[in-house]
């Protein structure tokens, strides 16, 4: 007789659908959907087409769909794969990138300014950390591989340094223009794309926590 161990045991009872997992792996996948459209919208951009705004909100409504439908499965299911506070803390930043990043396109098109060159360097550095969270998530099923967890992790905390410079970079330049009103919209603009690192990078830290307590 095959002598089963604890580790085993729990996986008998774990629900069959893996359905936090199954749910993450989605969120992730339509984060790395989300900013590759983004990116390559703002390198192309048409003010007078707003194609790509439609689209981050369609995105953006989905992206809350499947948060709503993680805290539906916290309260249905019994035994969850880690912490349900983790799971809790998790869905809600992953859902921050979504939210900042529909917000940033949004006042793109509100103000109306001219586009700033660093628009598109931000937006590089969060399709490339949404690129990361999707390999976390994706090895974090299971703990199936720890390592490139954290490799991932440290990528998104390094591209979130690359983002505060980018970020004083063009306010430096910015202020340099002498014109009030562009200065007050595209520095708005650059603080929204900079939040969307912040908040990637607080995924990469709820990760982190959850490798630590569990891997």
């Amino acid at each position: 007789m095959n002598y089963m161990g604890i580790g085993n045991i729990f996986k008998m009872f774990q629900p069959k659908d893996k359905v936090f997992f199954v749910l993450f792996e989605k969120v992730a996948e339509e984060l790395v959907a989300m900013s590759k459209e983004f990116h390559e919208s703002l390198l192309d951009f048409d003010i007078n087409d707003d194609t790509m705004l439609q689209h981050m909100s369609d995105y953006e409504h989905r992206l809350d769909d499947l948060t709503h439908e993680i805290f539906v499965q916290l309260g249905e299911n019994f035994i969850t794969p880690f912490d349900r506070e983790d799971i809790s803390h998790l869905a809600s930043r992953l859902d921050d990138i979504a939210d900042f990043m529909y917000a940033s396109a949004k006042y793109i098109y509100l103000y109306k300014a001219p586009l700033d060159p660093a628009y598109t360097e931000f937006s590089l550095l969060i399709h490339k950390s949404c690129v990361e969270i999707q390999i976390a998530v994706t090895n974090l099923n299971d703990f199936k591989d720890p390592k490139a967890v954290k490799e991932s992790c440290i990528k998104i905390n390094s591209f979130e340094n690359l983002a505060d410079d980018v970020l004083s970079q063009a306010i430096v330049k910015l202020f340099e223009t002498d014109d009030a009103i562009k200065i007050m919209k595209v520095k708005s603009v650059l603080e929204y794309l900079e939040n969307v690192t912040d908040k990637a990078e607080d995924v990469a830290n709820t990760i982190d926590s959850i490798l630590i307590k569990y891997a």
